[in-house]
């Protein structure tokens, strides 16, 4: 069963590639119970300008790797091939580890301090979404394949959220503050 137009467009919407938006957040992204704790992460030595613009730099070589990672997950459901999902969502919780342990390698400078951290929830989120189509690629369909499909399109709609949060988060930064 191939998922509907607005589960795919779901999906293609997952991608960490954010906008800028002039508005503030109304929330930062916390870690969910099922993950250890968010510590706050040390703070950058030297010139926060240049660690800021090394963040920015990383987050913006991602997008390329994130649109082509959610177009291989994509093209996988739809094609109701479970190895291909399998795959292309082992790829991004591939990705996720390597972005946070950039992150945590990186820690920031204050004045980007919250952009950081919803990064890093940004990140946690693609990872359970990854995770919920690894889960839905290896059901054997029925009503538990139904069950961990909607769990997956759940979870990527909840990794969209965070992305859109950090878009907001990051735009709003201004280092040195």
């Amino acid at each position: 069963m191939s998922p509907p137009a607005t589960d795919r467009a779901v999906l293609q919407t997952a991608s960490p590639s954010p906008t800028l938006p002039a508005t503030s957040p109304t929330a930062l992204p916390t870690a969910s119970p099922a993950s250890p704790a968010m510590t706050p992460p040390s703070h950058a030595t030297g010139d926060p300008r240049a660690a800021f613009a090394e963040f920015l730099l990383r987050v913006n070589d991602d997008r390329t790797t994130v649109e082509r990672l959610n177009r291989s997950l994509a093209a996988a459901a739809e094609a109701q091939d479970p190895d291909a999902v399998r795959l292309a969502a082992v790829a991004i919780l591939d990705f996720v580890d390597a972005e946070r342990d950039w992150l945590r390698e990186h820690p920031p400078a204050d004045c980007y301090a919250d952009a950081h951290a919803a990064a890093n929830a940004m990140l946690e989120r693609y990872g359970t979404a990854a995770d919920r189509f690894v889960t839905w690629a290896s059901s054997d369909g029925g009503l538990a394949g139904l069950d961990a499909l909607g769990e997956a399109i759940d979870a990527a709609q909840t990794a969209s959220d965070a992305l859109t949060t950090f878009g907001t988060v990051l735009g709003a930064m201004r280092c040195p503050a």
